[in-house]
């Protein structure tokens, strides 16, 4: 027999729940929109949109999380490693049908070197 969650736990285990939490995010959404055509450093980010660093790392934390940005580790002309953000998604489509959540994305078509 297969045991039912209630609702309210299908949160925790539900990654279309997590998205939705991520979504919600005024600064995610940006953040998203912002890497869509090119990939950024994290610095340019948070400078573009005039928020925290700090809330920008947490924010692209959340985003790797779910799977919705690549990380690009790369060099710089001064020979250290830095770390390039991209959306992987172009857009996103919900839809809520009876309690049960459907998310469809668009693959970015600017992503390079997957």
């Amino acid at each position: 027999m297969v045991k039912k969650l209630r609702p309210l736990l299908v949160k925790k285990y539900d990654i279309s729940h997590k998205i939705f939490n991520e979504l919600i995010n005024l600064e995610s959404r940006h953040i998203l929109f912002s890497i869509i055509k090119k990939p950024k450093r994290i610095q340019e980010i948070a400078k573009e949109l005039k928020i925290p660093l700090s809330s920008a790392y947490k924010r692209i934390q959340s985003l790797k999380d779910c799977s919705l940005i690549l990380e690009k580790p790369d060099f710089a002309e001064n020979g250290h490693i830095v770390t390039f953000y991209q959306s992987m998604i172009k857009d996103i489509t919900i839809t809520i049908k009876e309690f049960e959540p459907s998310i469809s994305f668009t693959k970015n078509p600017n992503l390079k070197n997957e």
